[in-house]
């Protein structure tokens, strides 16, 4: 999904995969590219390292950021589970 500067959300292209390498993301970025995306200033995603490095390579000077639902997740995988119930029931 891109937002263009109007704030306007649209789909711009989805694929069926076994896997979510940087081969992929790569292969997908590069079709957006050739379909005339340009511009891009941020991607937020999940944390694959795939989709981080396709990103790095293929919209230079763009940020990456981890979106929020998997970073409360990441973060909960890593708190000791006796404070994981707090932090939950605080998060909503």
């Amino acid at each position: 999904m891109g937002i263009r500067d109007d704030g306007y959300r649209e789909i711009l292209g989805a694929r069926i995969t076994d896997g979510e390498d940087e081969l992929f993301w790569s292969g997908l970025f590069q079709d957006l590219a050739d379909r005339g995306l340009s511009g891009v200033k941020l991607v937020i995603s999940d944390g694959h390292k795939g989709i981080q490095k396709a990103v790095e390579k293929s919209f230079l000077g763009a940020s990456w950021q981890m979106c929020h639902v998997h970073l409360v997740r990441a973060v909960l995988r890593n708190v000791a589970k006796n404070i994981t119930k707090r932090l939950r029931t605080r998060s909503k």
